[in-house]
């Protein structure tokens, strides 16, 4: 077994003709899936009508779907959904700042399994769980949800896959995007000293990282979700606080690192494209 000396990629398996990329695998694989499969063990757990008591977990001889939420199905369906739309589109992955830019380190390593898959399902489904009295729910707030999540959904995937699309046209013609079409027109771009092509129509003519709203707004709509209960949703806020600082520091590391690679071509392109969040506001 020998590591790559990469530090963006370190990859093993070599001799196997196929090397495995180790952030990759780590970014995509285990803790995603593990997300899915604790969310969905969680809602196995109000159907069996499971609970903690001084001698360890005590479950119903019998289930019963009476015990399960709508909150708890919306919220894991959704989630379920988000990480296969992930997969279906995979290779947007290659694309994204994790890949492209942040080394294979403590962050990555350890968010991906020792957090991400734990922090993700405690902070809705295990909740929804183990809050007392039994969650009922709130029926407008679980149309809320659905429909909140819909359109942040639709949203995320727009902006990736428009910007993704564009870059992969651009890749298939020697780095010349002329003649692709965003909405109905003719793509706009600016064209870096290095050779980068920053896109400045559709969604990111817009503002400057429009798939980081939708991914804001969609973790809002869970916490809401989950407050149809006497309770008020601290574990689920907690979720919100800490994907607003993550998302947000990510926004301001990005556009460190664009100006400190772009120079001058990155003030061009702040200047054609003021906004960096929120289209009008920031």
């Amino acid at each position: 077994m020998t590591i790559s000396s990469e530090p963006l990629n370190p990859r093993i398996l070599h001799f196997l003709g196929y090397p495995v990329d180790l952030k990759f695998f780590f970014e995509a694989r285990p803790g995603l899936i593990l997300w899915v499969l604790l969310n969905w063990s969680n809602v196995a757990a109000m159907y069996q009508g499971c609970q903690i008591q001084d001698s360890g977990v005590v479950c119903a001889e019998n289930g019963s779907w009476s015990r399960v939420p709508w909150a708890i199905l919306m919220i894991s369906a959704s989630h379920t959904y988000y990480i296969f739309d992930y997969f279906w589109n995979e290779p947007a992955i290659l694309t994204t700042t994790d890949i492209r830019h942040d080394p294979f380190g403590f962050m990555l390593a350890y968010g991906d399994m020792g957090y991400l898959p734990w922090m993700y399902s405690n902070s809705f489904t295990l909740f929804l769980v183990c809050v007392q009295p039994h969650y009922q729910g709130s029926a407008l707030l679980d149309w809320v949800g659905v429909g909140g999540w819909l359109l942040c959904m639709i949203g995320f995937r727009l902006t990736n896959i428009q910007k993704h699309n564009f870059r992969t046209h651009a890749a298939a013609h020697n780095n010349d995007p002329s003649g692709y079409m965003v909405w109905g027109k003719p793509a706009t771009w600016i064209k870096t000293k290095e050779g980068s092509l920053l896109l400045t129509s559709g969604w990111w003519g817009l503002c400057r990282h429009p798939n980081y709203m939708p991914d804001l707004i969609m973790a809002v709509v869970w916490m809401l979700t989950c407050a149809g209960h006497k309770t008020f949703p601290l574990v689920p806020l907690g979720y919100v606080m800490y994907f607003w600082a993550m998302d947000i520091h990510r926004f301001l590391r990005d556009e460190r690192r664009c100006k400190e690679k772009y120079k001058d071509d990155w003030d061009k392109y702040v200047e054609t494209v003021p906004y960096g969040l929120v289209p009008g506001l920031f």
